[in-house]
C-alpha cells in the first residue's frame, strides 16, 4: 500500500491511538486496495467509534476519492454493551464469517455515518458526527442510529 494511504485509527479528539474493540470486516491490505470496518475506543477521551475505511487505487481520476473514511460516534456505555453482547468468541477476527460478524457488518453498512476527510484539519473532529448505538436482536448485536 502506498505510504500516503495508510489508514489512521487515531482518536477523533486527542489523535492518540485507539483500541480495536471489534474487527467487523477487513479486505486486504493489498498494494492497491484495503477496506475495513471496526469499532474503536479511546480510553483517554472515553469515546467509541464505528469506522469504515476504504482505499481503492483503481478509481477513475475525479470519479471519487481513492481514500474514503466514514465514522459514527459511540458512547462508552454502548461500547461496553457491545463487548458483552457480541456473540462471537473471536471479536477481533475480521475474517470471521459467523452469524454475529455478518450481522454486525450488514447493520454497520446501513448505519448512518459521517464521511470524513482523510487529510487536513477536519480529519480529527467529532463536531457534526453522527452517532450509533447497539441492540440485541435474535441473540446477535447490531448497530442502529442513536
Amino acid at each position: 500500500m502506498n505510504k500516503w494511504h495508510v489508514p489512521s485509527d487515531n482518536c477523533l479528539i486527542c489523535k492518540g491511538p485507539q483500541e480495536v474493540v471489534i474487527g467487523v470486516r477487513e479486505r486486504g491490505p493489498w498494494e492497491r486496495q484495503h477496506s475495513y470496518t471496526r469499532v474503536l475506543f479511546c480510553s483517554a477521551c472515553d469515546v467509541g467509534e464505528l469506522r469504515a475505511f476504504d482505499y481503492d487505487d483503481f478509481v477513475v481520476f475525479e470519479e471519487e476519492d481513492d481514500v474514503m473514511v466514514w465514522s459514527s460516534v459511540m458512547v462508552t456505555a454502548d461500547v461496553d454493551q457491545l463487548r458483552s453482547i457480541f456473540a462471537c468468541s473471536s471479536p477481533l477476527d475480521h475474517t470471521c464469517e459467523c452469524a454475529q460478524h455478518v450481522r454486525a457488518y450488514d447493520t454497520s453498512v446501513k448505519a448512518n455515518k459521517t464521511r470524513l476527510p482523510e487529510y487536513g484539519s477536519h480529519r480529527h473532529s467529532p463536531v457534526g458526527r453522527t452517532t450509533v448505538t447497539v441492540r440485541t436482536v435474535d441473540g446477535l448485536a447490531e448497530f442502529v442510529p442513536a
